[in-house]
């Protein structure tokens, strides 16, 4: 218990005698010309705004916390907010001009770069920030974010791309018109796309409403909403999909997916796993042709009121599984190929 209070009350004395040295970026630049922005930065967060207005307002602060303000100002010296303008580029980055990183762990330094953007619209943005958070409202246009570490909240981004790549942290997003996104240990919530292609590894998802959505996964758990076309990839992911509008098409490895709801409408459910368990509920009165092919290791269950005819295939061990099921005016199709794992349908 000494040990402990002595600790805190080193801590408290490090606080109470810290020494503060801030340095501030201000500049503004007439939009005319310039089609792109490029801003670069580590070790703070970044706040992005869309006006209507003609020009392109950027300030930074550069916080540094050191034990003396002789530190302070010694290592503020060594950072720099610098601004390019080339033909249609405008790039603005955070320059180090000494490798900080050894030296703030040998002196328990404190170290905050933050930005506002205030961008009008029709002119894109790239974002490239490490160990801080992304904020950004509305946005109309194109948009491409490379973060590391940090968390991403957006508002809706319509009429344009968002290119994404991101390691760590979370990510929200509450509308999204077109998204093209790669995702690394990162939890990944999607309020509404009108188009998804993802590709996410050891993730964590949830979509509550997606038009088309592409996926290739590797790992996590997923948790979808309303999907109206859903294809993907792959492998150890586990998938829980509340509604399928009209297609499924899905390539399994040792994963797992459960839809709870297929809209009596739809036009295809296809899925092809090995080691992998699938479970599919269709709405009542749906109507479809159905084909199960599969080796004897898949274990299923299938409603007794399925008449399916059962014939082999040149596969050793294979069989194929055929019959209509349901409501004859609908022409849905079911395609399951599977070897090994469990089969439920509902």
């Amino acid at each position: 218990m000494k040990s402990i209070l002595l600790l805190w009350g080193i801590i408290c004395c490090m606080q109470i005698n810290a020494e503060t040295r801030k340095t501030e970026y201000h500049k503004s630049f007439a939009k005319d010309g310039i089609e792109e922005v490029v801003v670069a930065n580590k070790n703070g967060g970044v706040e992005i705004s869309q006006t209507s207005q003609d020009s392109i307002y950027i300030t930074a602060v550069v916080s540094v916390v050191a034990k003396s303000q002789n530190k302070a100002d010694e290592l503020s010296d060594f950072i720099r907010v610098e601004d390019e303008l080339t033909d249609k580029y405008l790039s603005v980055s955070t320059v180090f001009t000494k490798d900080m990183t050894f030296n703030q762990l040998l002196a328990g330094v404190e170290l905050n770069i933050s930005y506002k953007i205030n961008l009008p619209k029709g002119i894109k943005l790239r974002l490239v920030n490490a160990d801080g958070n992304v904020f950004l409202d509305d946005f109309v246009g194109d948009l491409s974010l490379d973060v590391k570490s940090c968390n991403v909240r957006a508002g809706k981004l319509t009429d344009g791309e968002l290119l994404i790549k991101q390691t760590g942290g979370d990510f929200k997003v509450l509308g999204v018109n077109q998204l093209n996104g790669e995702f690394k240990a990162c939890t990944v919530r999607i309020e509404v796309a009108n188009a998804a292609q993802l590709t996410m590894k050891d993730c964590e998802g949830r979509f509550e409403s997606v038009d088309d959505l592409k996926l290739t996964t590797s790992g996590g758990t997923m948790r979808f909403g309303q999907i109206e076309n859903m294809t993907g990839t792959s492998s150890s992911t586990k998938y829980e999909v509340q509604d399928i509008g009209n297609s499924l098409k899905m390539d399994m490895r040792m994963g797992e997916i459960n839809v709870r709801n297929i809209h009596f409408n739809f036009s295809t459910v296809e899925v092809t796993g090995s080691y992998s368990k699938v479970g599919l509920s269709f709405m009542e009165g749906a109507g479809y042709q159905f084909e199960f092919k599969h080796n004897k290791a898949v274990k299923t269950d299938i409603p007794k009121s399925f008449k399916l005819t059962q014939r082999p295939t040149s596969e050793k061990n294979v069989i194929l599984e055929t019959g209509f099921i349901g409501d004859k005016k609908y022409n849905g199709k079911v395609l399951l190929n599977l070897r090994f794992g469990n089969m439920y349908i509902q």
